[in-house]
């Protein structure tokens, strides 16, 4: 017997009141993720996730970062937090600079959409971002329901530094 039950929205503690909102955005959406990722010096790290892929994208997972290594693809919000720009791959095995990253080899996820997060100062301290598994493009709409999201989670560090974890 299959469970077709789908994976639990999880978040950290600081973040456990923006759950529904993670839901939402998966059923706005139809993506197989949402995720609010903190950025650590060397990895990217799940703080909250939603969708399908939960089951892969567990909170505290971590994905390592390229840094300045020229044989490895960057993750998607590894450049989002170094540029601290919007980053947009309709299909990263089309993308020269995505092509290959542990997204879409390690969970056939290739479409991405993802902002930065800011924290106190201003300084980017996580991401945003939703991952499918089919090249799509994204509506006006759907990138203002992202935004909403940040937005969320900035309030939610500003009133608890530790509401990524870490």
């Amino acid at each position: 017997m299959t469970d077709n039950t789908p994976p639990a929205t999880d978040t950290t503690a600081g973040l456990a009141g923006l759950s529904a909102d993670l839901d939402a955005l998966v059923e706005k959406l139809g993506v197989k993720s949402v995720l609010v990722m903190r950025s650590e010096p060397d990895s990217m790290v799940v703080a909250a996730t939603a969708g399908e892929a939960s089951k892969s994208y567990t909170v505290g997972a971590a994905g390592k970062k390229a840094g300045d290594d020229d044989n490895r693809v960057p993750l998607y919000c590894e450049r989002v937090v170094d540029t601290d720009t919007t980053l947009f791959v309709r299909d990263s095995r089309e993308d020269a600079t995505f092509a290959g990253n542990e997204d879409e080899v390690e969970f056939g996820l290739h479409n991405y959409l993802g902002l930065a997060v800011h924290g106190p100062d201003g300084a980017v301290v996580g991401t945003v971002c939703v991952l499918d598994d089919r090249a799509r493009d994204y509506a006006d709409e759907d990138l203002e329901a992202l935004q909403a999201l940040r937005d969320n989670v900035e309030r939610a560090v500003r009133e608890d530094d530790s509401a990524l974890g870490g």
